[in-house]
């Protein structure tokens, strides 16, 4: 069972996707606990950037979430952002996805092709580890690309099946308005994940509104 489902009342009310000093943030997870206990944020999931060439020891993220655990009466999650190769494989390190609780996956640098794209999205949804869709659609904005909507409901259809989350993510506001009326009509659930990437932010992504973009497909 994917570790989202044991945490299905905290899908909006938790922060989901949070970014460390391990790689290109600003704050420690004992800091982010600290905050978040303040703020009210029942749950946490430490989504760090990895990649099969690690520039840092993953173990050692992994041991201050277990001291974390001991001093915050909070659900901290350990986890992981891999990004989507050409392909459909995952820049990650198998041992990684097997060992954390919520693995979320991402597309970033990545050919300008729609096929190409579709093609890996799909099978990066049937990666049995994955949980979620991080920022899906920002790469697409980025670049002037659309998926055509036959193809978002195949998708859609596809994350249902493997019980893989749409992540809404206020900071690049995405998923479209449109996405995200799709995603219900297909019962695919939606988890809050703002990309954290310093404290501040994890005060700042609260505050904002629900998700703004009307973009039809």
């Amino acid at each position: 069972m994917k570790i989202w489902k044991k945490y299905i009342d905290y899908l909006l009310e938790g922060e989901w996707h949070i970014h460390t000093s391990y790689t290109n943030s600003k704050g420690g997870v004992l800091e982010y606990c600290e905050k978040a206990a303040k703020l009210g944020i029942p749950l946490l999931a430490f989504t760090e950037h990895v990649r099969k060439n690690l520039n840092y020891d993953f173990n050692n993220l992994l041991n201050d979430i277990e001291k974390a655990r001991e001093e915050f009466d909070l659900i901290i999650l350990s986890g992981c952002e891999a990004k989507v190769l050409p392909g459909g494989e995952l820049d990650v390190e198998e041992w990684i996805l097997r060992n954390v609780d919520y693995p979320i996956f991402a597309f970033h640098s990545f050919p300008r092709d729609i096929d190409t794209y579709i093609k890996s999205l799909e099978i990066a949804l049937r990666n049995k580890y994955v949980n979620t869709w991080a920022h899906p659609g920002a790469f697409l904005l980025r670049h002037g690309l659309e998926l055509p909507e036959k193809e978002l409901i195949k998708i859609f259809r596809l994350m249902k099946k493997h019980s893989v989350l749409l992540e809404v993510n206020k900071k690049y506001k995405v998923p479209f308005r449109a996405w995200l009326d799709i995603a219900e009509k297909y019962n695919v659930k939606t988890v809050t994940g703002n990309d954290i990437h310093g404290i501040e932010d994890l005060e700042t992504e609260r505050q904002k509104n629900v998700i703004e973009p009307e973009k039809t497909l």
